[in-house]
């Protein structure tokens, strides 16, 4: 009920919003890496001695972010990896 009422899920349409609500657990963890990306690269420019590895993980971070995103976009597309749909949105119908 709430998601219908949001801004943002209608911009998406129908669609689209299912398809987000679907990759919830995507969405979660790009976001997740979002912001381990952005505290290691903070932690990185304040601390001159972790620079190197801090800015290592935090390439990382960003690349799991990637990955992240296009997981969410196979699930949109295809519904597929099914283990990482909820059950009671497997049956859900593509984009």
């Amino acid at each position: 009920m709430a998601r219908s009422e949001a801004e943002t899920w209608q911009r998406l349409g129908d669609r689209g919003a299912w398809a987000v609500t679907r990759g919830v657990v995507a969405v979660a963890s790009f976001f997740g890496c979002l912001a381990l990306m952005v505290i290691t690269a903070i932690v990185a420019d304040s601390r001159e001695e972790l620079y190197g590895p801090l800015s290592a993980a935090s390439s990382v971070f960003l690349a799991m972010m990637l990955g992240c995103g296009l997981v969410l976009t196979c699930i949109a597309i295809f519904n597929r990896p099914r283990f990482l749909v909820p059950p009671y949105l497997r049956d859900k119908r593509r984009l």
